[in-house]
């Protein structure tokens, strides 16, 4: 409960009384720790923490990366981020569509908007499938690859705010055919009318 909301000193007090009665912290409870951190920028504590995790001998979990490798995309440290999942393939955690997501939207959020699409790429090559967020995050944040996101939906399904992000996309490109075709998927879609008429 501490650490959702965010308080670090409580949250590493009930540690230490876990540890100080015996019970052996898991990597939930290491997890929630490096998530509380981050949740305050604090990521070079988070860092401390994970190496001594690791030094302890346990090895972390794939909620535990992504949740260091998120800490470090907030605050822009990207090498530190593609670092962690470098480790990650060291250690054989696989990544997952969380992981990517993390790396891309730090990449879109320093305006690196090719290497975020690149990384699509490596995200497809690994055999993991990108979500409505993943494809969310490159129309939201770069307006001018609305175009090739359109296109770039064979085997997805979107979802109305992908439909909505598109869309402003387009209005903000002044393409207003692709738009009008969009609408018109919009309105065949018979899963996207289920869940607005819901």
């Amino acid at each position: 409960g501490y650490c959702h909301h965010g308080d670090a000193k409580k949250a590493f007090s009930l540690h230490d009384e876990m540890v100080t009665d015996g019970i052996k912290p898991t990597q939930f409870t290491y997890a929630s720790l490096v998530y509380v951190l981050c949740r305050r920028k604090k990521t070079k504590e988070a860092d401390e923490l994970f190496e001594r995790v690791v030094g302890k001998g346990m090895k972390p979990d794939l909620v535990m990366m992504n949740v260091l490798m998120d800490g470090h995309c907030s605050t822009g440290n990207m090498d530190r981020a593609f670092s962690i999942l470098k480790e990650m393939d060291q250690m054989r955690i696989d990544p997952d569509d969380v992981t990517f997501n993390c790396l891309m939207r730090g990449l879109c959020g320093e305006g690196k908007f090719e290497e975020a699409r690149e990384l699509m790429g490596e995200m497809k090559r690994r055999g993991i499938k990108p979500d409505h967020i993943s494809y969310n995050t490159l129309i939201r944040k770069k307006g001018d690859t609305t175009r090739q996101a359109v296109f770039g939906f064979r085997g997805f399904n979107p979802t109305l705010l992908t439909y909505n992000a598109l869309l402003k996309g387009l209005s903000k490109n002044q393409d207003g055919r692709l738009a009008d075709e969009l609408l018109m998927e919009m309105k065949s879609d018979s899963n996207l009318v289920k869940k607005c008429d819901t």
